[in-house]
């Protein structure tokens, strides 16, 4: 059995506030990509509920090498849609553990509700843990870093 890892990216991936909205120019970022490398995986997967070209424009820019991404124009349903999840799941999902990281309580419930690992990617994550959450993170640098220790 391997390990699927599935990003959003808005809010999880990559922060943005009205200060500061430059998706695409994160200047070459590669501590996403060490600390990936430093995680147990066989896959990693985009599904975001932006563009096919919005997802693509921030790996590149955050050099992050993927197996695919789904986006609002690549599949027929948004998150957080159980149709959208059993989309991608019949996808990349092949008996294999599947963990998916998101800023949003939403697209965690429903991706629990078809078996995946969930990382909730929060400010507040000191707050007592939702039921179908299984981690939680204020950002994705101290969630790849203590998952890769787990490794």
């Amino acid at each position: 059995m391997g390990k699927i890892l599935i990003f959003d990216i808005d809010d999880t991936l990559i922060m943005h506030t009205r200060q500061k909205n430059d998706y695409y120019n994160l200047n070459n970022n590669n501590i996403i990509n060490d600390l990936l490398n430093n995680i147990d995986h066989d896959k990693i997967y985009i599904y975001t509920n932006g563009t096919y070209g919005h997802g693509k424009k921030v790996i590149d820019n955050l050099n992050i090498r993927v197996d695919g991404i789904f986006g609002r124009d690549t599949i027929p349903f948004m998150k957080p849609h159980p149709k959208s999840f059993n989309f991608v799941n019949n996808i990349v999902n092949k008996n294999d553990e599947c963990i998916f990281f998101d800023d949003l309580l939403d697209n965690l419930d429903t991706a629990k509700s078809i078996g995946w690992k969930t990382v909730w990617i929060t400010p507040n994550f000191n707050v007592s843990k939702p039921q179908n959450v299984d981690y939680i993170f204020p950002n994705i640098y101290q969630a790849l870093l203590l998952l890769g220790l787990k490794k």
